[in-house]
């Protein structure tokens, strides 16, 4: 993911002050997420070979903008059975992602499926969370369904993923 080198940007997006924020690492104005041994401090490494891995509070997206913006993604380029959400879902809408139950569940899903912003009858608007002027959508994470679980494939990574924002003025 590319962001911006400076602290002006208007989408500032960082790695998380949690410590799954060691599975992100930002080098030449690109966030990079790794999900192998170097953020392993218990010997694991990769991804379990059959089953639904959920990493919860990996890196946050803050408004330093001048208008409220919904923040979104595009999934086309995104591997089968890699979800991406956030925990606080503050401002989420109606249909922005169905809460799931208890805390081993993603809350809000930024996104599924192919998605426009135009909202043609082939492109639903995308899941979206509104984050007004000064606002961090925080605890953005990953789930990765491997095995019987889901069709996670080794080949399909590395991947870039691009993420969004739209005035609210301008959607």
């Amino acid at each position: 993911m590319e962001v911006a080198d400076d602290s002006s940007a208007f989408l500032q997006i960082q790695e998380s002050d949690g410590s799954n924020a060691a599975y992100a690492n930002e080098t030449n104005g690109t966030l990079e997420f790794n999900i192998d041994d170097a953020a392993n401090t218990d010997g694991g490494q990769g991804l379990n070979d059959d089953a639904r891995t959920i990493i919860r509070d990996v890196f946050q997206i803050t408004n330093q903008g001048t208008q409220a913006v919904y923040v979104f993604i595009e999934t086309e380029d995104i591997p089968d059975g890699v979800g991406i959400f956030s925990d606080y879902p503050a401002n989420a809408e109606s249909g922005a992602g169905d809460p799931g139950p208890g805390s081993s569940e993603p809350t809000v899903g930024l996104g599924e499926g192919t998605q426009s912003k135009t909202g043609a009858p082939d492109h639903p608007k995308p899941e979206r969370i509104l984050v007004p002027v000064g606002e961090t959508m925080d605890e953005i994470g990953f789930s990765f369904k491997t095995g019987s679980y889901g069709s996670l494939d080794e080949a399909d990574f590395p991947w870039t993923l691009t993420i969004q924002a739209v005035a609210k003025s301008e959607y």
